[in-house]
This record gives structure tokens, sequence and C-alpha cells, in this order.
């Protein structure tokens, strides 16, 4: 049994090496730096609800856990749900322009940690991702004057927070040793969560705010095509 066991040990160990050598699989697994563009696609309850694709950015890290064909990192990511604007009256004695530019935005951003398995590291390396986190919603206000380096006014006027899991897959190319193109899908579950419907925002001449909010799960796909670096 020992002779069987080692032997089944050696023919993995030659066919991984072989492998690699076919893919110029690097000595030293590296620590990977990646981003790009990010398109998603709403599922279940929340296409029902929301019903339209967010398109945003998104970056990632991850470390290599020295033998062991595993990383762990950190995945940030952020799409655009909506807005509106409008030219508004401003009232300042120490102000020489008389009206500034009120927007309103609905944002959503990612944080998850993730762990990842990559058992090889070559010209095409494909890898698989288990994701945990939150998302988090928010709408803000901002008016902006001409002649003001930062905005007149900034607020945040709806803040929701809900946690999120998911597999990702995805798939480097390196057209050289330390830069990466980077294909990836992943499926990200989240629980019930309040948001501004953009679509609903309105803006009085005197600069009010009015808008309606919706509520719904959260689960989404994620698709993004990025560039990276290792190192």
């Amino acid at each position: 049994m020992r002779t069987l066991i080692l032997s089944a040990a050696l023919l993995l160990s030659g066919a991984t090496m072989t492998w690699a050598q076919q893919n110029n699989q690097p000595r030293q697994r590296m620590t990977t730096l990646a981003g790009g563009l990010e398109i998603s696609v709403p599922i279940g309850e929340f296409d029902d609800t929301w019903g339209r694709q967010l398109v945003g950015l998104s970056g990632n890290i991850t470390l290599p856990m020295r033998r062991l064909p595993l990383s762990y990192g950190f995945d940030f990511s952020w799409a655009s749900m909506g807005g509106s604007s409008r030219e508004v009256p401003v009232n300042e004695p120490y102000l020489a322009v008389t009206t500034g530019d009120l927007s309103v935005r609905s944002n959503v951003y990612g944080y998850h940690g993730l762990l990842r398995l990559q058992p090889f590291q070559g010209k095409v390396s494909p890898y698989v991702d288990g994701m945990f986190g939150l998302r988090h919603f928010v709408t803000r206000t901002k008016i902006e004057v001409d002649g003001m380096d930062q905005p007149y006014l900034e607020q945040r006027n709806e803040s929701s927070m809900v946690g999120s899991t998911g597999l990702a897959a995805g798939i480097y190319y390196a057209p050289a040793r330390n830069i990466v193109l980077e294909g990836r899908v992943e499926r990200l579950t989240g629980g019930l969560v309040n948001y501004v419907d953009p679509r609903s925002i309105e803006i009085s001449p005197g600069g009010d705010v009015q808008y309606s909010t919706l509520s719904s799960g959260t689960r989404i796909v994620n698709i993004t095509f990025g560039i990276g670096l290792r190192f």
C-alpha cells in the first residue's frame, strides 16, 4: 500500500510538472493586483424590482499561501445606479455667483474578502474564488459652485448595507511575466435591502429633493474584463 501511494504521488507530481513546463509556469507563485470594467446583471427578485444593468469598475488583490494552491485577498467594486442634476439658486454673500449645480447620485459599492483556488500560475491561469462581505447602497446630494475647490454642499440621503456571499470563476492570460489580462464572472447573493430608485428623483427649482425607494433581494451576476500586474 505504501509503495502504491508513493507511486501515485510521483505520477501526480510528474504530470503537474509537465503541465507547468508546457504552460510556462513560474517557479514562485506571485501576488496579483488586477482591475477593470464590470457589468452587473441583476437576477431573481433584484431583476424583477430593479430591472436594469449596472456599469462600474472593480479591482482585487490576492496574495499566495506559500506552498498551497490557494490565495487570499480582497475585492472592491463600484457601480452607478443613476441620478439626476439641475441648476439651483445659491444665496451666499461671499460668493460672486448666484447658482450652482445640484446632483443626486445613487451608487452601490462591494467589499468582499476572497479565498482563491489557483493550482497553476502560468501563461494561462484559471481560478475559482469564494467570496464573503457586504454591499453598500448609498445616495448622496452634492452642490458644486464655480470658483470653489470643494462642494458647496454635500450630504448623504440614504445608506443601506447588506451581507453578500458568492462564487467567482476567472482566467488570467499573461502576455508577459508580470502582466495579465483577466476575464471574470461572479455570482453574488444578498439579503433584503432598501435603496433609492434614481428614476424617481425630482429636484425642484428651489433645490428641494424628493424620491421614492425600492426594497428587494440583491442577487447579481458580475462580468469583469480587466488588466493586472503580478509581482
